[in-house]
């Protein structure tokens, strides 16, 4: 069938050669281009086509369009920014003589008439459009000669985005989908946290599309802040570090008090518990339901838990050495900071040890150790502002960020970021659990959004930060808001299976503007 058709179209272009008219081709600009001298990027710029003007096509070379600009310069163009177009144009017939005159016959010969002849135009025009009918029959969506599949192989960043074709869940980035049907589709890419990339895309048959998506994180904003300074009930001196049970209650540890104080997640005093050390971690284990505490100056280093009421249920001495923060996995183990040893120690639920590591001494010390849901234990290093990252068993994997001052208190969420107080800067890091910067927020000050030397801080299942704002005297959490901080956006590629075509076509599809997330300055210490 193909054969056929390309015999016949060869056959009606000859039949065309001989009428009195000739073909030219013209290139339509889609969108700004440049027009350079020659076929290679290497050439230089000689005019810049805005989209809609046209050109009389001469020629093609490697991708390259040459054409002819409205000044008879010729330049090249790349191909996929042009939509080529045919024109006929009828060439001037002989003049006839004035009417009443007929011309002298040839010498030695007498004029031959031929009725036939004359309606050589009307076969003509009808085989063209017989052609035009054919042609659109075959290579319609659907036709006998475009009924092969399109195949989208997609990517984004980050990646472990969900996506969607026709609202059908189909994969998870970076991935491939295979077997799409010639015609158009929603394609949407989304992650949690993070706005979706959805746009309608035009999907032809023997044709492969690629697609990086760019997603930009939501942004957030202060929710509220609860405490002041003073010893009362719901007050705070120094609070250093804090953490939340399954039911959202909050349990603060208040350090220059000596005491622990629960409050429920409105902020509301609920009861407290008097130490007789400097309590400097906290945190909750849903494994098994407890809250365990580790304090500044306990001469026996010990590790102590308690139940939800505050009631002590049992310790185990360690010879901790200035311990501070500290972590917990999904198994019960705790991993703490020991800044005085300059180690990271583990431990089981009943304070038992299993191991420890050193962590780099040089100008360091460690201020938390928080495990994360791939086994990494994510370790803040004051002193040389960086994060070191282990394996559960002590072995440094890679470090990452030299631009916070002075990393504290660590959480990780279930999806894998990383959260830092950075003490020095007054503010909150967020990052991809190989370290890719996300987003910042907060600045020094005692007012909405501000922070005065934020140390200890926690996750809610939706998405709250809470932040021990130790200098402020007080608890403050900030929500996650509709809002990204920049458009999500994408780079797509066109890649076509058949021969004869350009090789490629790239474009960028986009909300507004775009402008991916850039790593801000070192800051001064204040």
């Amino acid at each position: 069938m193909r054969r056929f058709f390309v015999f016949f179209l060869l056959s009606l272009g000859f039949c065309l050669s001989q009428t009195p008219s000739s073909v030219k081709k013209f290139a339509v600009v889609l969108q700004s281009a440049e027009v350079r001298s020659g076929p290679s990027l290497k050439f230089p710029v000689l005019y810049t086509a805005s989209p809609g003007e046209k050109f009389q096509v001469l020629g093609e070379a490697g991708g390259w369009v040459k054409v002819r600009l409205s000044d008879g310069r010729e330049g090249y163009i790349w191909g996929s920014y042009l939509r080529v177009e045919v024109e006929r144009v009828e060439v001037p017939a002989p003049k006839q003589p004035p009417a009443g005159l007929k011309p002298p016959p040839p010498s030695g010969s007498a004029p031959v008439v031929s009725k036939r002849r004359s309606l050589l135009p009307l076969y003509i025009a009808a085989g063209a459009a017989v052609a035009g009918g054919v042609g659109y029959f075959l290579f319609r969506k659907g036709g006998p000669l475009n009924r092969g599949k399109a195949t989208l192989r997609i990517s984004s960043s980050p990646s472990e985005a969900v996506v969607y074709i026709d609202g059908q869940e189909k994969c998870e980035t970076p991935c491939t989908v295979e077997g799409i049907s010639p015609g158009t589709h929603t394609v949407k890419v989304e992650r949690e946290l993070y706005g979706k990339w959805e746009r309608e895309m035009e999907f032809k048959g023997h044709e492969e599309y690629q697609v990086e998506a760019e997603l930009s994180p939501f942004a957030y904003e202060p929710d509220f802040c609860f405490g002041s300074w003073g010893s009362g009930n719901g007050q705070f001196d120094h609070p250093w570090d804090l953490t939340l049970d399954e039911d959202g209650n909050i349990y603060v540890a208040d350090y220059s008090n000596s005491r622990l104080q629960k409050f429920d997640p409105s902020g509301n005093f609920l009861f407290k518990l008097d130490t007789n050390f400097k309590p400097t971690g906290i945190k909750y284990s849903p494994y098994n339901q407890r809250l365990y505490l580790v304090l500044q100056n306990d001469p026996s280093g010990a590790l102590y838990w308690y139940n939800l009421s505050l009631s002590l249920l049992g310790s185990n001495s360690l010879g901790l050495n200035l311990p501070l923060f500290m972590g917990v996995d999904s198994s019960g183990n705790l991993y703490i900071a020991d800044a005085g040893n300059a180690s990271v120690v583990k431990t089981d639920e009943n304070g038992n040890l299993i191991t420890s590591w050193t962590v780099e001494r040089t100008g360091s010390f460690p201020m938390d150790a928080e495990p994360g849901q791939d086994g990494k234990v994510y370790v803040s290093a004051c002193g040389i502002d960086k994060v070191i990252v282990y394996s559960s068993s002590g072995n440094k994997e890679m470090e990452f960020s030299t631009v916070i001052d002075c990393p504290a208190g660590i959480a990780v969420d279930r999806m894998g970021h990383v959260y830092v107080t950075a003490e020095q800067e007054h503010r909150v890091y967020k990052f991809l659990p190989d370290g890719t910067y996300v987003l910042d927020f907060g600045e020094r000050g005692g007012g909405r959004g501000q922070f005065y030397v934020p140390s200890g801080i926690a996750l809610d299942e939706d998405g709250k930060i809470y932040v021990a704002d130790s200098k402020n005297h007080r608890i403050c959490i900030w929500r996650i808001t509709e809002r990204t901080i920049t458009t999500p956006t994408a780079r797509i590629t066109v890649k076509r299976r058949r021969a004869g075509s350009f090789k490629g076509r790239t474009g960028a599809s986009k909300g507004g503007g775009f402008a991916r997330p850039t790593l801000p300055p070192r800051r001064i210490r204040k």
